[in-house]
């Protein structure tokens, strides 16, 4: 099981893909794909498939004011509305009857024709309390084919030729994040969802994390293979915008923003030109994070300028461990282009 994308529910995904491409930069997107008429068991959808990496980006539009998206946008407005796991075939059966088995709400699997894929929800009433939707490429007849729901869908893709080319530092898609109620009972769902542990932890044994944004939160890391993690998050003050979210849509759980790492040395640039390209910086410059020694550099675009979803960056990106497991922080420099001590006297002579 790996955590493939973050996708987006919006009023105009023309205009919201034309959006994220000034964001990302056509030169961070490896292909585009239009996607018109995708319909599963309860709605039809058009939109696009944006190839980032490590997780792509899907941007979808309903077509009606029912079905999971549909209801969605009628109730909350844009916003991130599920994340994408992908499996083997094998796996995603046997994923699909254990969830049955506990009792998790899961929809019909359905089966896209003209793509050769399956597809099954997890649904919002089940303990996540968010949507999560896992997809296979089927190379055999599916064991649970009574129960698929077989389209000949979608009506029409294509690859898109990007003509206007955006170029930025290097862009990459790497997490989404949970904000939860219940931590301790979470924590555990979102283990036996993923069938893994959490490998990172923030905020437990140590004071909690301070965006200096007003919210205090722990959170728990659940990782994968592609560098890409989600993030469950429990604020701790209610007077802050991540609890004051949750609060006012009545929910213990919600997808509450998606993190883009960035090159370090180039922070301060790309700040410079999503300023100038009409983004709406929260913060008057990159801020710098001396909490726990991490030394990285952190801000936020406003929602308004992003069809609703929070979209944070970050300069620092992997989190190796020691021998006794614990996590510790590694810049990377791998795309830098500047720097005054090589970072070459780390390596073993």
């Amino acid at each position: 099981m790996e955590l493939a994308s973050i996708n987006i529910v919006v009023k105009d995904a023309d205009a919201a893909l034309a959006t994220y491409l000034k964001l990302i930069g056509t030169n961070n997107v490896a292909e585009v794909i239009k996607l018109k008429g995708l319909k599963d068991d309860t709605e039809t959808v058009d939109g696009y498939w944006l190839k980032t990496r490590p997780l792509a980006l899907g941007i979808f539009t309903p077509r009606g004011t029912t079905g999971r998206m549909g209801e969605f946008l009628k109730k909350y407005d844009q916003g991130i509305h599920h994340i994408q796991m992908h499996m083997g075939q094998d796996e995603f059966e046997k994923t699909y009857e254990q969830y049955k088995s506990m009792g998790w709400p899961v929809s019909k699997p359905t089966y896209f024709g003209k793509l050769s894929e399956a597809v099954f929800w997890l649904e919002e009433s089940a303990p996540p309390g968010v949507p999560v939707k896992f997809a296979t490429k089927a190379y055999h007849t599916l064991k649970m084919w009574p129960e698929v729901i077989y389209n000949d869908t979608p009506q029409r893709f294509e690859v898109m030729e990007i003509k206007e080319k955006i170029i930025r530092p290097r862009v990459d898609l790497k997490t989404p994040v949970v904000s939860v109620g219940d931590f301790k009972k979470q924590t555990q769902v979102w283990a036996t969802l993923l069938s893994r542990e959490a490998r990172r932890k923030e905020g437990e044994d140590r004071p909690p994390v301070d965006d200096r944004r007003g919210n205090q939160f722990i959170a728990h890391m659940y990782e994968f293979a592609n560098d890409s993690k989600i993030s469950v998050y429990h604020a701790l003050n209610p007077e802050g915008s991540i609890r004051k979210t949750l609060s006012r849509r009545g929910k213990e759980s919600m997808y509450y923003d998606m993190i883009f790492h960035v090159q370090r040395d180039q922070t301060h640039e790309l700040w410079t030109q999503w300023e100038k390209a009409g983004f709406d910086m929260v913060d008057p410059k990159p801020l710098l994070n001396t909490g726990q020694g991490n030394g990285n550099y952190f801000f936020f675009i406003h929602p308004l300028s992003t069809h609703g979803v929070v979209c944070e960056f970050v300069s620092l990106w992997n989190f190796p461990r020691d021998k006794s497991g614990e996590a510790y922080m590694v810049f990377d420099w791998s795309d830098s282009k500047t720097f005054m001590v090589s970072p070459d006297v780390n390596e073993p002579h």
